[in-house]
C-alpha cells in the first residue's frame, strides 16, 4: 500500500476515535433495585422498563453517562451502596441509619401516602387509629413505631403488591399504606377492588420522593453544610454534609431538577399512571 494510502487511514481512524470518544458516555451510572416488581415504576427482573428507566437514563444523558441497571434483593443493593458498587436508588426512605452511608435528595416524582384496607375498616386518620390492628410493612418500608401506636407488623420477604393486595383482602392484615399512584395502578383493573377502600388521610400528606445516592460512590463528592441545624432532626433537608458542585452525582440532581421544572417528569408521571401529579396534590387538600 503507498505511504500517502496509509496517512489518509491513519488520519481517518483518528478523526472516527475522536468523534466517537465525544459522543460515548463519559461515565456509567448504576442504578440498583430489588428483584421484584413496582409497575408502572419498574417491571420484574430482568426487565427494567417503566417510568425509572425513562426518567434516570434521560437525567444520565445530560450530564454525558450512560444509566446502567442492577437487580439483586434490596438488602444485597443496598450493600453495595455501603461499597460504592451501585451508585443510586431511584426511590429511597431517609432513615438516620442509611444516612450513614447514603445521601438524599429529591428525585422530582410526588407521592401521597394513602391506606388501604378492606371496605369494613374504620376511618384511619392517623396512626393512633390502627391500635390493635396488623400493619403490613415491606421489609426495609418505612419506619414506624409500632409499640407507640399500638400495633402489630407483619413484614413477608420481597413483598410484591399483588401479594399485599391478596393479604389485605383474605383479612391476614388490616391495613397496607403506600403510595396512592401505585396502588391505583394496581387496583383499577383487580376483579375485587370494590372489597378495599382508601383512606387518605392517614399518612403524612403530600410529599416529594428521595432517591439514595451511595456516599462511597466514585461519582459522589461532599462538603460540610454550613446551613445543617444540629438542634433539628436529620432529614433530606437538614444534612451535616452536601454535594459539592465538581461532582457527577450534584450534576445528576440539577439534571432532575431541570426535567421537574420543564415539565417532562409529570408529564412522564401522567402517561404511566394516568394522572397528572397536580390532582394528586388536590386530594390532600
Amino acid at each position: 500500500m503507498p505511504k500517502i494510502e496509509k496517512y489518509y487511514i491513519y488520519v481517518l481512524s483518528c478523526v472516527l476515535l475522536v468523534m466517537t470518544s465525544e459522543f460515548a458516555p463519559a461515565c456509567d451510572f448504576n442504578m440498583g433495585y430489588r428483584t421484584t416488581a413496582r409497575l408502572p415504576n419498574i417491571e420484574a427482573a430482568p426487565n427494567n422498563v417503566g417510568l425509572y428507566f425513562d426518567l434516570y437514563s434521560q437525567a444520565a444523558k445530560m450530564i454525558g453517562c450512560k444509566l446502567v441497571v442492577i437487580r439483586e434483593p434490596k438488602n444485597r443493593i443496598l450493600n453495595g451502596m455501603r461499597k460504592g458498587n451501585i451508585d443510586f436508588y431511584p426511590g429511597l426512605t431517609y432513615r438516620d441509619s442509611r444516612a450513614e452511608y447514603i445521601f438524599f435528595y429529591e428525585n422530582g416524582l410526588p407521592s401521597l401516602d394513602v391506606g388501604l384496607s378492606r371496605v369494613e375498616l374504620h376511618e384511619i386518620n392517623n396512626y393512633h387509629d390502627l391500635k390493635n390492628k396488623i400493619v403490613l410493612v415491606p421489609l426495609g418500608g418505612a419506619a414506624v413505631d409500632a409499640d407507640m401506636y399500638g400495633f402489630l407488623v407483619r413484614s413477608p420477604p420481597e413483598m410484591s403488591f399483588k401479594k399485599a393486595i391478596n393479604i389485605i383482602l383474605k383479612g391476614k392484615a388490616d391495613f397496607y399504606e403506600d403510595d396512592i399512584g401505585t396502588l391505583n395502578y394496581y387496583l383499577k383493573s383487580h376483579p375485587l377492588k370494590f372489597e378495599l377502600k382508601y383512606h387518605l388521610k392517614c399518612c403524612g400528606g403530600t410529599k416529594q420522593l428521595t432517591l439514595g445516592f451511595s456516599r462511597a460512590s466514585t461519582h459522589y463528592r461532599e462538603e460540610l453544610n454550613p446551613d445543617y441545624e444540629p438542634a433539628k432532626a436529620k432529614s433530606p433537608y437538614n444534612l451535616p454534609v452536601r454535594l459539592t458542585p465538581n461532582s457527577k452525582a450534584h450534576s445528576f440532581y440539577h439534571a432532575l431538577k431541570k426535567l421537574k421544572v420543564e415539565g417532562f417528569t409529570y408529564d412522564l408521571y401522567e402517561s404511566y399512571y394516568g394522572i397528572h401529579p397536580d390532582k394528586i396534590f388536590e386530594l390532600n387538600k
